[in-house]
C-alpha cells in the first residue's frame, strides 16, 4: 500500500502521534525546564537534610502533594503518597490490602472488572493466590461497558474488594464509577469495619483529562500517573487513600523514609508508610509544572481548531465524536465501543490485515503512530471478540486537533479501500 501524495512528492509523511493512551506527547509546557532546573540547581533528596537545597526539595514534595490532594478532593495532604508510577501505586495498595492478616484474607471475595489493565489484574491475581481468596470477574458487554446493577448484585457477604477502572484504555469507555461507589458506600454503612468493601479505582486514563474526585466516586483508593493526561514525565505516580483506611492498609515495601530511622519497622502513618526510598524529585518538579501550566499542549502546536476558548474537556469529547463518526463511516472495518469523553477508538480491519500489520502501514506510509495488540488489558478482549489478535488503537490527547483526526480517518479509509480491492 502506498499513500499517493507522498509517493509523488517523494517525501516522508510528517509524524502524527496518536498513542496518548500509552503516554502523552509532547509534554506540557515547562515540564522539561522544571526537570532540568532541578537537576542543574537543586539535586538534594527530600526529607534527608536541613540545609537549603534539601529544604527546597522538601517544598517540591509538599507542593505536589498539595496540588494532587486538591485535584482529587482528598480529605488532607496525608492521603496522597508518591510512587514510581501508577503501577507501583496500584501494587502498593493491592498488596497492602490482600495478604495474611490483611483486610482481604483467606475466604474473602474480590471483584475485578474485565476492563482492568494488567497493572490492576496481575497484582490482584498474585496477591489473592497467596491467601486463596476468591477472584470473580465482572463481565462487560461487547462495547466495553459495565452496568451498575450487575456490579452491585455480585457483592457478597465476604466481598472485600471491588476494582474498577475509570476509563478503559482499550475502548475509551467511561465507567459509572460514581454510581457504583455510591452503592458500595450504602452497603458499607450496614457492615462492621472488618466486613467493609474496599473500592479501588485506576484513573490512569482519565486523570489530567477528566475530573477525578474521591468525594464523588466514593473511591477508597485512586491511582494516578503523571505521564498521561497531565502531560508530565514518566517515573512518578501517586496514590490517594481515604483517611478511614490509613491504619488498615499494610505496608508493602520497606526502606528509608528520612524519619524514625531508629525503628526496624516502617512508620504506620500516612504518607510515610508508602514512601520508602529516594523520591524522584526531577519527575516531581516536572509534574508540578504540568499541573500548573496555564498553556496546555494544545496551544504549543499549530492548532487549526478555530475556537481557542473551548474548554479542553469539551474539545476532547468533540474529537472523540469526530473520530468515532469518521471511523464508523468506513466500510470494511469494525469500530469497537462508542464515542466517550476521550478520543480513543479501537478498530479491527478483519482477518486480511492483522492489527500489527495495520499499525505498521499507518506508521510507514502515513506517518501515523498508533498501538496494536491487546494493550496490557487481556481480559476485555474475551468480551470484545478480539482475543486472537487484539485491535488497532488510535488515541488522541490535549494537543490533538480536528485536522489530526481527519488525517487519521482518511488513512484508515484508504487502507480499508485498498483491502476491498478498489485500488491497485
Amino acid at each position: 500500500m502506498q499513500d499517493s501524495d507522498n509517493a509523488e512528492s517523494g517525501s516522508s509523511p510528517s509524524r502524527l502521534y496518536l498513542d496518548h493512551a500509552a503516554t502523552s506527547w509532547p509534554k506540557a509546557a515547562g515540564v522539561t525546564n522544571a526537570m532540568t532546573d532541578f537537576l542543574t540547581h537543586g539535586g538534594a533528596s527530600a526529607s534527608r537534610g536541613n540545609y537549603g537545597s534539601a529544604q527546597r526539595s522538601d517544598q517540591i514534595v509538599r507542593s505536589l502533594r498539595n496540588l494532587l490532594a486538591s485535584s482529587l478532593d482528598a480529605e488532607s495532604d496525608a492521603c496522597i503518597s508518591f510512587h514510581s508510577g501508577c503501577t507501583a501505586a496500584l501494587n502498593a495498595i493491592i498488596h497492602g490490602l490482600i495478604g495474611p492478616g490483611q483486610h482481604v484474607q483467606r475466604g474473602s471475595h474480590c471483584l475485578v472488572s474485565a476492563m482492568e489493565h494488567n497493572a490492576v489484574r496481575r497484582p490482584i491475581v498474585a496477591a489473592a493466590r497467596t491467601v486463596d481468596a476468591a477472584l470473580e470477574e465482572i463481565p462487560c458487554d461487547t462495547e466495553g461497558r459495565l452496568q451498575v446493577g450487575d456490579v452491585i448484585q455480585r457483592i457478597e457477604a465476604h466481598t472485600r474488594l471491588v476494582a474498577i477502572t475509570h476509563v478503559s484504555n482499550v475502548t475509551g469507555t467511561l465507567q459509572p464509577n460514581d454510581e457504583i461507589g455510591s452503592e458500595i458506600e450504602r452497603i458499607n454503612r450496614s457492615r462492621s469495619p472488618e466486613q467493609r468493601v474496599f473500592f479501588l479505582c485506576d484513573a490512569a486514563q482519565s486523570f489530567g483529562y477528566l475530573p477525578v474526585s474521591a468525594t464523588l466516586s466514593h473511591a477508597h483508593a485512586i491511582a494516578v500517573p503523571a505521564h498521561k493526561g497531565c502531560g508530565g514525565p514518566p517515573g512518578i505516580g501517586a496514590l490517594y487513600l481515604h483517611s478511614d483506611w490509613h491504619n488498615v492498609v499494610g505496608t508493602w515495601m520497606q526502606g528509608g523514609t528520612g524519619n524514625r530511622s531508629l525503628d526496624d519497622d516502617m512508620p504506620n502513618s500516612m504518607p510515610h508508610k508508602f514512601e520508602a526510598g529516594t523520591m524522584n524529585l526531577p519527575a516531581m518538579a516536572g509534574w508540578i509544572a504540568a499541573l500548573q501550566s496555564s498553556t496546555s499542549t494544545a496551544l504549543t502546536r499549530s492548532n487549526s481548531d478555530s475556537d481557542q476558548t473551548e474548554s479542553d474537556e469539551s474539545k476532547l469529547s468533540r474529537l472523540s465524536q469526530q473520530l468515532h463518526n469518521g471511523l464508523r463511516s468506513i466500510e470494511g472495518i469494525r469500530v469497537i465501543g462508542n464515542a466517550g469523553p476521550l478520543p480513543i477508538a479501537s478498530i479491527d480491519f478483519g482477518p486480511d490485515l492483522p492489527p500489527d500489520d495495520a499499525a505498521a502501514i499507518l506508521d510507514a506510509e502515513f506517518g501515523i503512530e498508533v498501538r496494536s495488540g491487546h494493550h496490557c488489558a487481556g481480559r476485555i478482549h474475551h468480551h470484545l471478540g478480539t482475543e486472537s489478535t487484539g485491535t488497532v488503537r488510535l488515541s488522541g490527547g490535549h494537543g490533538t486537533t480536528s485536522d489530526d483526526i481527519a488525517r487519521a480517518v482518511d488513512a484508515v479509509s484508504e487502507i480499508a479501500r485498498q483491502l476491498r480491492g478498489l485500488d491497485c
